[in-house]
């Protein structure tokens, strides 16, 4: 916690420590050869050297003491701060709940951490008058000065504590600040931005915030886990982000990726029928994602049934893995038929998809999955099959002395 709020001081000291020492050493190296010429006497060196050991000394003896000491006072301050700031939290739930009325400004630093934090704990009506309480103090446009800070250390101090207030007024100074050239501002501000815009109410601006949001996401080029990470953090808002990924025509490939990913993970239902469009994209990843959401999501529509059949003899190995594993949301008359043949597929990852899917649809799976043990013309699938069928067994299979 020292380097927190002595950075700069330390900083400062290790120079001089440092350019008094290497200066010492430097006229300790000249002595030294004009010893080794003749021209400087054995005393002049001795005495350098000495003041050389002197000073090196004294360096790590100032360096040591500042080191102690900031750790010890920053332990002292932070213990007092985080006192502090429990009594607080007190504070603004008796301000909630028993109706009294707020602290006079200015607040010190512990009421406003303690406000971020009732504000991020609590959503709905008390949410929203926390809100109005941070509206009224003017932290909004206090922490909206601190993004344009020079130091990175207070843009990034001003970004978290716009992530807990969720000022919807200050959505679009940290959209701006996606800008940001030092790469871990610009991902702290998408997850700051996500979360404001989660705050929102809904409606035009939510749609015009979100449509913001994506497209400085793409522009500024954060990776694609990075912008899956911020659509998992939208909420309530999730579903208009990820339309702005996937009902455009002209989006990256990479958006396309994260919001197939992100559809599937928060399992949107209402995506379900627009997926189906790139069930047969170009790229195998995008396929292969679509045909995870499906699985993800649990729903597969009828127009997507022929997909997942035909994908099962994909040539890209990975996509046939993710079809074998959607083909457990087919009929189970369309799906055991194609399944067992999926079992004599080339790739070990495929044959274990397709036996895990037989053994998810239940007794007749199951069944299938027994014959084909047995019965399965390629030896690799019957090995799977049996393999896959025992290891079904033991998870239903109480263990002894247990129940």
């Amino acid at each position: 916690m020292w380097r927190r709020f002595g950075d700069e001081a330390f900083t400062a000291l290790v120079a001089v420590v440092v350019t008094v020492e290497a200066g010492v050493l430097l006229v300790l190296v000249l002595l030294l050869g004009g010893r080794a010429t003749g021209l400087v006497g054995p005393s002049r060196v001795r005495g350098t050297l000495l003041a050389a050991i002197v000073s090196v000394t004294l360096g790590l003896v100032v360096l040591t003491v500042y080191v102690l000491a900031y750790q010890g006072i920053s332990h002292r301050k932070e213990l007092a701060f985080e006192r502090s700031r429990s009594r607080w939290v007190g504070v603004w739930l008796d301000v909630l709940y028993l109706d009294r009325e707020p602290p006079p400004p200015p607040l010190p630093h512990g009421a406003v951490a303690a406000l971020l934090e009732v504000r991020e704990t609590l959503k709905g009506i008390e949410g929203a008058r926390v809100a109005q309480i941070v509206d009224r103090f003017g932290l909004g446009e206090r922490f909206a000065r601190g993004v344009r800070a020079p130091k990175i250390s207070a843009r990034l101090e001003a970004v978290e504590a716009l992530a807990q207030a969720r000022i919807p007024s200050a959505l679009p100074d940290l959209i701006a600040l996606i800008a940001d050239p030092e790469h871990v501002v610009r991902v702290a501000a998408a997850r700051a931005g996500v979360r404001t815009l989660a705050a929102v109410p809904p409606g035009q601006d939510r749609d015009v915030g979100a449509a913001d949001l994506i497209q400085a996401l793409e522009i500024n080029q954060l990776p694609r886990g990075v912008v899956e990470e911020v659509l998992l953090l939208g909420e309530d808002a999730a579903p208009q982000l990820v339309g702005e990924l996937l009902l455009r025509l002209d989006a990256p490939t990479a958006s396309l990726k994260a919001g197939l990913n992100a559809a599937g993970r928060l399992q949107l239902f209402t995506f379900t029928d627009e997926l189906i469009r790139f069930v047969d994209h170009a790229d195998p990843e995008i396929r292969a994602a679509a045909f995870r959401a499906f699985r993800s999501i649990g729903y597969l529509p009828p127009e997507a049934e022929p997909a997942v059949m035909a994908a099962l003899h994909d040539p890209v190995e990975f996509v046939r893995i993710h079809a074998a594993r959607a083909a457990r949301l087919l009929h189970v008359e369309t799906a055991v038929p194609v399944l067992w043949k999926a079992l004599g597929d080339p790739s070990w990852w495929v044959r274990r998809a397709a036996a895990r899917s037989l053994v998810n649809l239940g007794e007749a799976g199951r069944r299938e999955l027994a014959i084909a043990g047995a019965a399965h013309p390629d030896r690799y699938a019957r090995e799977m099959a049996s393999q896959v069928l025992r290891d079904a067994d033991a998870l239903l299979t109480p263990v002894a002395g247990v129940g």
